[in-house]
């Protein structure tokens, strides 16, 4: 900081240092249930209300973010946290220059495949020119839009396996469930069509099913977050049809439940899941409908990858592992930061 520093700023400073009172974060509201893993770091972040709505159907607001309407002068904050690099991206470089704190920005994100990529990535590197520290979801998003571990970072999931747990006195329904959020309007991202083709080949063989999400005129979301941890524990089969994510929160989630996975083979999804052993997955259509038929009729295949698929939560994409690196991430970039 300058010699010039406010009063508010050295009481940043000192709070910093000391790792002792919770940091101020700015924000934007971008991703509920990511974001409520985000305060579990147990710092306070303040949402301005611009461009989305935090939606409760997707998850409560906890009790350390606030939405604000404009930036409260009266708070030192420390860091500006801007998920993906819209428009709230000049909106922070603004808010930057009046707080003199750094942005750093966190892309859940890959570049649109309906759109020219090779100038996706050229505006985004434009755009983020001139932030503090970049972040992704994953090492394959991260390379994706361009970056290295020497011009970026990267912090995979984390799931609370405490509470997305395996209940052993609950009967699993031999159904095949699928989580998703605005499936058909979706399709190229989420698979709306490949589950389509694989789930019912003819009206005479379509599987049965158990479909969840906030898709008005085919799905409902879950009623709480208990209630779809229950819809998890009680399911057989998980399936997966993304097409074009890092990785559906959703998907480990179920993996944390001890579903059996079957699953499209994109992105980042064979980094996690190794196929025979905690899940099945393939990119083939017939295959997908194969490994769907194959674990409704073998319930100790089912049991044996869905036990192994919820090892693999715990020991590599604990909630607690995600957020320790994300404080990390946080003092960080704070003590990096020069004016």
């Amino acid at each position: 900081m300058t010699a010039n520093a406010t009063p508010m700023a050295i009481r940043s400073i000192l709070r910093r240092k000391q790792r002792q009172e919770p940091l101020n974060i700015l924000t934007f509201c971008t991703h509920e249930r990511y974001e409520q893993k985000l305060c579990q770091t147990g710092h306070n972040f303040y949402a301005i209300n611009y461009g989305k709505e935090w939606d409760t159907d997707y998850g409560k607001i906890p009790e350390n973010y606030y939405i604000v309407r404009e930036v409260p002068s009266y708070i030192d904050f420390d860091l500006i946290l801007c998920h993906t690099a819209c428009d709230r991206l000049g909106i922070s470089y603004n808010i930057k220059n009046d707080f003199n704190i750094p942005i750093l920005l966190h892309m859940h994100t890959l570049p649109d495949i309906r759109s020219d990529v090779t100038t996706q990535v050229k505006q985004l590197q434009e755009a983020a020119s001139n932030v503090d520290h970049k972040n992704f979801i994953s090492e394959f998003s991260m390379n994706a839009w361009g970056y290295t571990s020497q011009s970026a970072s990267f912090i995979e999931h984390g799931i609370e396996t405490d509470f997305w747990n395996i209940d052993t006195e609950a009967k699993r329904e031999n159904v095949c469930l699928s989580v998703v959020n605005d499936w058909p309007n979706r399709d190229w991202c989420c698979g709306w069509e490949l589950w389509q083709n694989t789930i019912a080949v003819n009206t005479e063989a379509m599987l049965p099913v158990k479909v969840f999400g906030k898709s008005p005129g085919l799905s409902e979301p879950a009623q709480s977050i208990e209630h779809l941890r229950q819809i998890y524990q009680t399911s057989k089969i998980f399936y997966n049809t993304s097409l074009h994510s890092p990785v559906p929160t959703s998907l480990l989630e179920a993996m944390s439940c001890g579903c059996a996975i079957v699953s499209t083979a994109t992105c980042m999804i064979p980094e996690i899941i190794e196929h025979e052993k905690n899940g099945l997955i393939s990119n083939d259509p017939n295959e997908l409908r194969q490994f769907l038929e194959r674990l409704l009729q073998d319930d100790d295949l089912a049991s044996d990858l869905g036990k192994e698929a919820r090892n693999t939560m715990v020991e590599k994409y604990n909630l607690q592992r995600h957020v320790d690196n994300w404080n990390k991430l946080f003092y960080q970039t704070i003590a990096d930061y020069k004016d």
